[in-house]
Protein backbone atom coordinates (compact mmCIF):
# COMPACT_ATOMS: atom_id res chain seq x y z
CA UNK A 1 0.00 0.00 0.00
CA UNK A 2 1.29 3.77 -0.98
CA UNK A 3 -0.64 6.35 -0.71
CA UNK A 4 -1.36 6.31 3.39
CA UNK A 5 0.31 4.85 5.92
CA UNK A 6 -2.34 2.21 6.81
CA UNK A 7 -2.38 0.60 10.82
CA UNK A 8 -4.80 -2.32 11.78
CA UNK A 9 -5.98 -2.80 15.43
CA UNK A 10 -6.85 -6.24 16.64
CA UNK A 11 -7.85 -7.09 20.12
CA UNK A 12 -5.42 -8.58 22.96
CA UNK A 13 -7.87 -11.23 22.74
CA UNK A 14 -7.30 -12.66 19.29
CA UNK A 15 -5.83 -16.00 20.65
CA UNK A 16 -9.44 -16.54 22.22
CA UNK A 17 -10.40 -19.43 20.14
CA UNK A 18 -6.70 -21.18 20.81
CA UNK A 19 -6.23 -23.03 23.91
CA UNK A 20 -1.94 -24.02 23.02
CA UNK A 21 0.54 -21.85 21.83
CA UNK A 22 1.27 -24.05 18.80
CA UNK A 23 -2.16 -22.87 17.68
CA UNK A 24 -1.22 -19.11 19.00
CA UNK A 25 2.17 -19.00 16.99
CA UNK A 26 0.54 -19.93 13.77
CA UNK A 27 -2.23 -17.84 14.34
CA UNK A 28 0.17 -14.49 15.11
CA UNK A 29 2.46 -15.52 11.82
CA UNK A 30 -0.80 -15.39 9.75
CA UNK A 31 -1.57 -12.56 10.55
CA UNK A 32 2.38 -11.05 9.99
CA UNK A 33 2.31 -12.62 6.79
CA UNK A 34 -0.76 -10.51 5.90
CA UNK A 35 0.24 -7.33 7.44
CA UNK A 36 3.76 -7.67 5.59
CA UNK A 37 2.46 -8.39 2.36
CA UNK A 38 0.22 -5.25 2.15
CA UNK A 39 3.09 -3.11 4.14
CA UNK A 40 1.17 -2.19 7.20
CA UNK A 41 2.84 0.40 9.32
CA UNK A 42 1.41 -0.62 12.74
CA UNK A 43 -0.22 -3.59 14.80
CA UNK A 44 -2.10 -1.81 17.68
CA UNK A 45 -3.24 -4.35 20.23
CA UNK A 46 -6.09 -3.10 22.29
CA UNK A 47 -7.57 -3.99 25.70
CA UNK A 48 -10.38 -5.90 25.69
CA UNK A 49 -11.65 -5.98 28.78
CA UNK A 50 -14.00 -8.45 29.04
CA UNK A 51 -11.26 -10.42 30.95
CA UNK A 52 -7.40 -10.09 31.35
CA UNK A 53 -5.87 -10.65 28.31
CA UNK A 54 -2.16 -9.70 29.40
CA UNK A 55 -0.71 -12.49 28.55
CA UNK A 56 -1.73 -13.06 25.19
CA UNK A 57 -0.48 -9.30 24.74
CA UNK A 58 2.51 -10.65 25.38
CA UNK A 59 2.34 -13.73 23.41
CA UNK A 60 1.60 -12.11 20.67
CA UNK A 61 3.85 -8.80 21.07
CA UNK A 62 6.24 -11.38 21.56
CA UNK A 63 5.60 -13.32 18.54
CA UNK A 64 4.99 -10.56 16.14
CA UNK A 65 8.38 -8.51 17.19
CA UNK A 66 10.32 -11.96 16.68
CA UNK A 67 9.41 -12.18 13.35
CA UNK A 68 9.73 -8.49 12.17
CA UNK A 69 13.41 -8.42 13.62
CA UNK A 70 15.63 -9.79 10.84
CA UNK A 71 17.46 -13.23 11.57
CA UNK A 72 20.69 -12.26 11.66
CA UNK A 73 19.91 -9.90 14.57
CA UNK A 74 17.65 -12.28 16.67
CA UNK A 75 20.31 -14.15 18.89
CA UNK A 76 21.53 -10.15 20.30
CA UNK A 77 18.11 -8.99 20.35
CA UNK A 78 15.85 -11.80 21.42
CA UNK A 79 15.87 -14.46 24.44
CA UNK A 80 14.31 -17.84 24.62
CA UNK A 81 10.78 -17.81 25.98
CA UNK A 82 8.16 -20.01 26.04
CA UNK A 83 6.05 -17.62 24.01
CA UNK A 84 8.46 -18.09 20.98
CA UNK A 85 9.25 -22.39 21.02
CA UNK A 86 7.04 -22.98 18.24
CA UNK A 87 7.90 -19.91 15.66
CA UNK A 88 10.69 -22.13 13.85
CA UNK A 89 7.11 -23.69 12.17
CA UNK A 90 6.26 -20.06 10.45
CA UNK A 91 7.38 -18.98 7.15
CA UNK A 92 9.98 -16.02 7.37
CA UNK A 93 8.35 -12.80 6.43
CA UNK A 94 11.06 -11.88 3.89
CA UNK A 95 10.61 -8.13 3.99
CA UNK A 96 13.50 -5.89 2.20
CA UNK A 97 15.37 -5.20 5.62
CA UNK A 98 15.26 -8.93 6.20
CA UNK A 99 18.84 -9.26 4.18
CA UNK A 100 20.49 -12.98 3.90
CA UNK A 101 23.87 -11.59 1.98
CA UNK A 102 27.26 -12.78 3.98
CA UNK A 103 28.34 -9.23 2.15
CA UNK A 104 27.77 -5.15 2.01
CA UNK A 105 27.48 -3.17 -0.47
CA UNK A 106 29.03 0.73 -0.33
CA UNK A 107 25.70 2.91 0.38
CA UNK A 108 23.07 0.32 1.42
CA UNK A 109 20.73 0.22 4.27
CA UNK A 110 20.34 -2.37 6.97
CA UNK A 111 19.48 -3.08 10.18
CA UNK A 112 21.92 -3.03 13.23
CA UNK A 113 22.30 -3.81 16.85
CA UNK A 114 24.87 -2.08 18.72
CA UNK A 115 27.46 -3.54 20.85
CA UNK A 116 30.68 -2.87 22.51
CA UNK A 117 34.31 -4.41 21.98
CA UNK A 118 37.14 -3.17 23.64
CA UNK A 119 35.38 -0.01 24.91
CA UNK A 120 34.17 0.73 21.68
CA UNK A 121 31.04 0.74 20.41
CA UNK A 122 30.50 -1.35 16.54
CA UNK A 123 27.64 -2.78 14.78
CA UNK A 124 26.96 -6.14 14.26
CA UNK A 125 24.96 -5.87 10.40
CA UNK A 126 24.74 -9.67 9.90
CA UNK A 127 28.58 -10.11 8.99
CA UNK A 128 31.40 -12.47 10.27
CA UNK A 129 33.30 -9.05 11.60
CA UNK A 130 31.87 -6.18 13.30
CA UNK A 131 31.49 -2.68 11.63
CA UNK A 132 32.67 0.20 12.47
CA UNK A 133 29.97 2.24 14.03
CA UNK A 134 30.02 6.48 13.15
CA UNK A 135 27.11 7.70 15.82
CA UNK A 136 26.46 7.76 19.44
CA UNK A 137 24.53 5.06 20.95
CA UNK A 138 24.15 2.14 23.94
CA UNK A 139 24.94 -1.23 23.34
CA UNK A 140 21.79 -3.40 22.45
CA UNK A 141 19.89 -1.19 20.62
CA UNK A 142 18.74 -1.68 17.30
CA UNK A 143 19.43 0.98 14.42
CA UNK A 144 19.21 1.12 10.88
CA UNK A 145 22.29 1.99 9.37
CA UNK A 146 23.81 2.89 5.97
CA UNK A 147 27.22 1.57 5.15
CA UNK A 148 29.53 4.00 4.51
CA UNK A 149 32.88 1.55 3.71
CA UNK A 150 33.85 -1.66 2.81
CA UNK A 151 37.17 -2.51 3.72
CA UNK A 152 37.27 -2.53 7.02
CA UNK A 153 33.38 -2.22 7.45
CA UNK A 154 31.92 1.13 8.38
CA UNK A 155 28.74 2.21 9.28
CA UNK A 156 26.41 5.29 10.45
CA UNK A 157 23.04 5.66 11.50
CA UNK A 158 20.19 6.83 8.72
CA UNK A 159 16.27 6.87 8.52
CA UNK A 160 15.04 3.52 6.67
CA UNK A 161 14.44 3.91 3.04
CA UNK A 162 11.15 5.95 1.80
CA UNK A 163 10.68 3.55 -1.31
CA UNK A 164 11.08 0.29 0.57
CA UNK A 165 8.82 -1.08 3.46
CA UNK A 166 10.89 -1.15 6.47
CA UNK A 167 8.52 -3.35 8.53
CA UNK A 168 5.85 -3.26 11.02
CA UNK A 169 5.80 -1.63 14.88
CA UNK A 170 3.61 -3.68 17.66
CA UNK A 171 1.81 -1.00 20.01
CA UNK A 172 0.01 -1.12 22.84
CA UNK A 173 -3.30 0.28 22.92
CA UNK A 174 -5.94 1.15 25.61
CA UNK A 175 -9.44 -0.39 25.45
CA UNK A 176 -11.04 0.04 21.51
CA UNK A 177 -13.28 2.57 22.60
CA UNK A 178 -10.71 4.41 24.42
CA UNK A 179 -8.51 4.31 21.37
CA UNK A 180 -11.02 5.47 18.93
CA UNK A 181 -11.38 8.47 20.69
CA UNK A 182 -7.68 9.45 21.21
CA UNK A 183 -6.31 7.98 17.67
CA UNK A 184 -5.47 10.78 15.38
CA UNK A 185 -6.13 9.52 11.84
CA UNK A 186 -7.82 10.33 8.94
CA UNK A 187 -9.50 7.50 8.68
CA UNK A 188 -10.84 4.90 11.08
CA UNK A 189 -12.75 1.75 9.46
CA UNK A 190 -14.51 -0.49 11.85
CA UNK A 191 -15.01 -3.88 10.07
CA UNK A 192 -17.83 -5.82 11.17
CA UNK A 193 -20.42 -7.98 10.06
CA UNK A 194 -22.75 -6.13 11.05
CA UNK A 195 -21.70 -2.46 9.20
CA UNK A 196 -22.84 -1.36 5.99
CA UNK A 197 -22.17 -3.58 2.52
CA UNK A 198 -18.51 -2.43 1.22
CA UNK A 199 -20.39 -3.04 -2.33
CA UNK A 200 -22.66 -0.23 -1.50
CA UNK A 201 -20.23 1.76 0.26
CA UNK A 202 -17.32 1.57 -2.54
CA UNK A 203 -17.14 4.99 -4.44
CA UNK A 204 -17.11 6.65 -0.33
CA UNK A 205 -14.70 3.83 0.85
CA UNK A 206 -12.44 4.82 -2.55
CA UNK A 207 -12.75 8.61 -2.24
CA UNK A 208 -11.70 8.68 1.72
CA UNK A 209 -9.12 6.04 1.56
CA UNK A 210 -7.27 7.83 -1.36
CA UNK A 211 -7.14 11.23 0.56
CA UNK A 212 -6.16 10.14 4.22
CA UNK A 213 -2.29 10.30 4.86
CA UNK A 214 -3.30 7.88 8.09
CA UNK A 215 -5.90 4.65 7.94
CA UNK A 216 -6.41 2.15 10.54
CA UNK A 217 -8.06 -0.92 9.89
CA UNK A 218 -10.33 -2.01 13.64
CA UNK A 219 -10.92 -5.79 13.87
CA UNK A 220 -13.50 -7.53 16.69
CA UNK A 221 -12.56 -10.59 18.68
CA UNK A 222 -13.01 -14.31 17.91
CA UNK A 223 -15.78 -14.18 20.48
CA UNK A 224 -16.88 -10.68 19.83
CA UNK A 225 -17.63 -8.59 16.90
CA UNK A 226 -16.53 -4.74 17.17
CA UNK A 227 -20.26 -4.10 17.92
CA UNK A 228 -20.01 -5.85 20.82
CA UNK A 229 -16.40 -4.89 22.14
CA UNK A 230 -17.90 -1.82 21.88
CA UNK A 231 -21.50 -2.36 23.97
CA UNK A 232 -19.07 -3.76 26.81
CA UNK A 233 -17.83 -0.09 27.07
CA UNK A 234 -21.54 1.42 27.25
CA UNK A 235 -20.37 2.79 23.32
CA UNK A 236 -21.47 2.30 20.08
CA UNK A 237 -20.41 2.74 16.49
CA UNK A 238 -22.76 5.75 16.52
CA UNK A 239 -20.34 7.24 18.80
CA UNK A 240 -18.03 7.90 16.31
CA UNK A 241 -19.45 9.34 13.16
CA UNK A 242 -16.78 10.03 11.18
CA UNK A 243 -15.98 6.10 11.50
CA UNK A 244 -17.15 4.22 8.55
CA UNK A 245 -18.50 0.94 9.73
CA UNK A 246 -17.93 -1.88 6.96
CA UNK A 247 -18.67 -5.30 6.29
CA UNK A 248 -16.16 -6.61 4.23
CA UNK A 249 -17.49 -10.03 3.48
CA UNK A 250 -21.08 -9.35 2.38
CA UNK A 251 -21.69 -12.46 0.63
CA UNK A 252 -19.37 -14.77 3.25
CA UNK A 253 -21.26 -18.41 3.14
CA UNK A 254 -19.64 -19.38 6.52
CA UNK A 255 -20.97 -18.83 9.57
CA UNK A 256 -17.86 -16.68 10.66
CA UNK A 257 -14.62 -14.79 9.11
CA UNK A 258 -11.68 -15.84 11.48
CA UNK A 259 -9.94 -12.47 12.88
CA UNK A 260 -6.40 -14.04 10.63
CA UNK A 261 -9.12 -14.73 7.32
CA UNK A 262 -10.42 -10.82 8.07
CA UNK A 263 -7.28 -9.29 7.99
CA UNK A 264 -6.00 -10.67 4.91
CA UNK A 265 -9.34 -10.27 2.82
CA UNK A 266 -9.77 -6.49 4.34
CA UNK A 267 -6.13 -5.93 3.54
CA UNK A 268 -6.33 -7.37 -0.04
CA UNK A 269 -9.17 -5.24 -0.55
CA UNK A 270 -7.66 -1.78 0.64
CA UNK A 271 -4.95 -2.12 -1.75
CA UNK A 272 -7.27 -2.88 -4.57
CA UNK A 273 -9.07 0.42 -3.62
CA UNK A 274 -5.52 2.25 -3.09
CA UNK A 275 -4.26 1.59 -6.88
CA UNK A 276 -7.61 2.11 -8.61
Amino acid sequence: MTRGLVSIAIPDSLFADEGTVRGKTIKAGQIARAVSIFGIERIYLYRDETKNYEKDYETAKEIFQYLETPQYLRRRLISKKSDLEYVGLLPPLKIPHHMREVKVNLGETREAVLTIQNGELLADVGLKELARYEGHGQAGRRVTVQIVSTNPVGAKETSPPEDSYWGYEVRRAPSLARFLRSANFDLVILTSRLGESIVEKWAELGSRTRSAERIVLCFGSPEAGIDKILKQENASVKDFPKAMHLNYFPFQKVATVRLEEAILGCLSIMNLILRL
